[in-house]
């Protein structure tokens, strides 16, 4: 057993909350810990009782062993106990939580104080400032929703200003993070037809739709008013299947067949819908029909010739090409590839500096990288890469695009092949989407060490 004291403990509990995202209260909590270091490190789990003992919601017999405290620093991203405590003694003592966690594993819609355990004794120390600062984050989060409810109930009067819209999607990511949508929440806001569909559309919850999102997303293609929205609807569920690793035949259904692009229609709704549908005819055995053979025809059209399609407005984030990116790489055709990547590359050398989103760039990049490895580009990818501040913040989609990032990391060899996997494990293990985290491990295997492109 190792002796430690209990100031370095205290900061190695704020360590482990801040990777894991996850505010250590209850039993349960202990339960997604153990399962997310199993997935880290399956050599060196730690069992739910230890955890417990560890974070003080039940006596302390002893001291921790060895192998305990390294797993945990390990976690934490150091090699060893020895190596996190000089690193530690470096640094200034951590006081709080950052704002953006890495979230919850599969939880659905469900209020956050539902858990009896919650009443477990706690003992009072350093950590309980953290709790405090997160619920307080918490806390603000619900009562700007509740403003939002009761301000603009009235879709006549549904007009929100910039920092309003701000502010509500700062907190809506806190939702996001904690993994959970407050149930009693939601059943305030699912009254409001106007209000539903404007958080599902401006917010998507893309990284639960293996979870609540479903129920999200349900509830929008109740009040949808036009074919557009339904379309919306039906490819967000379509695209959760898929990255879940549903069987075609439960997702097709969802996809209606087009054979013209649609000015009128959000080329975004259409791009993700195409996209998929492309995945579908690579997925098809060599020798059939495809299943949607105007797809590749469509995608292109709207790559190549989108400002002569949509109107201006239609072009401020290259809809069309972004959320055609992955599903591109995913199918395997070069042709599309290629187009999207050039397409995205016109849009960000013409790009507003001025209104740049972050997070936008962020996903821009990622999706860049997996074009020139599909391509060949493997140093242009490798620099751009390296260029990509992670983990991105004030996302909808941190988690799926974490698949693709560690996985795009493995392909270069940017890190530890067995390091990447773990991570890709663990953003598998957060979402659910085992069906997106195999693809990417095959593209992984398929492009890793694929030579430079002359």
């Amino acid at each position: 057993m190792a002796a430690v004291n209990p100031p370095l403990l205290n900061h190695l509990r704020l360590n482990v909350e801040r990777t894991s995202g996850i505010q250590v209260t209850c039993t349960r909590d202990c339960e997604v810990l153990s399962e997310e270091l199993r997935a880290f490190d399956g050599r060196f789990p730690i069992s739910v009782s230890t955890l417990r003992r560890f974070f003080k919601l039940i006596p302390k017999q002893g001291n921790f062993s060895q192998t305990t405290l390294n797993t945990l620093a390990r976690y934490v991203g150091h090699p060893s106990y020895r190596a996190w405590e000089s690193a530690h003694q470096r640094q200034p003592e951590a006081t709080s939580l950052p704002s953006q966690k890495s979230g919850l594993g599969k939880v659905w819609l469900s209020p956050p104080e539902g858990d009896a355990e919650r009443n477990e004794a706690r003992p009072r120390t350093e950590s309980r400032k953290v709790d405090a600062k997160w619920e307080w984050s918490q806390s603000e989060a619900h009562k700007d929703m509740e403003r939002i409810i009761e301000k603009y109930s009235d879709p006549a009067h549904f007009h929100l200003t910039a920092s309003e819209f701000e502010r509500l999607k700062t907190s809506i990511c806190r939702f996001y993070e904690r993994g959970t949508f407050d149930v009693a929440l939601w059943m305030r806001l699912v009254k409001h037809a106007h209000l539903v569909r404007f958080l599902i559309e401006q917010f998507p919850p893309l990284d639960f739709l293996n979870s609540f999102g479903v129920e999200m997303v349900n509830s929008y293609l109740q009040v949808a008013k036009s074919p557009s929205e339904v379309l919306y609807g039906k490819g967000l569920l379509a695209a959760g299947m898929v990255a879940q690793g549903a069987p075609w035949s439960s997702v097709a259904p969802l996809l209606p067949a087009q054979t013209a692009l649609n000015p009128g229609c959000h080329p975004l709704i259409q791009s993700r819908n195409l996209g998929i549908q492309l995945l579908l005819n690579s997925d098809s055995q060599s020798g059939k029909t495809a299943p949607f053979p105007q797809a590749k025809e469509l995608i292109m059209k709207g790559l190549l010739q989108d400002r002569n399609i949509w109107p201006r407005w239609a072009h401020q984030s290259c809809y069309f090409a972004f959320n055609m990116a992955d599903w591109a790489v995913l199918s395997g055709d070069q042709e599309v590839v290629e187009a999207v990547d050039t397409n995205i590359e016109a849009f960000r050398t013409q790009q507003d500096w001025y209104n740049r989103d972050p997070a936008i760039d962020i996903i821009l990049s990622v999706r860049q990288v997996w074009n020139g490895i599909t391509l060949g580009h493997r140093e242009n990818a490798k620099h751009l890469l390296k260029s990509i501040e992670w983990p991105m913040k004030e996302s909808f989609q941190s988690r799926t695009l974490g698949l693709w990032y560690h996985g795009a990391m493995h392909a270069l060899e940017l890190a530890e092949p067995d390091l990447c996997m773990a991570h890709v494990q663990h953003q598998a293990n957060l979402t659910g989407y085992k069906g997106f985290s195999r693809r990417i491990v095959t593209l992984v295997q398929q492009w890793g060490h694929h030579p430079q492109k002359k």
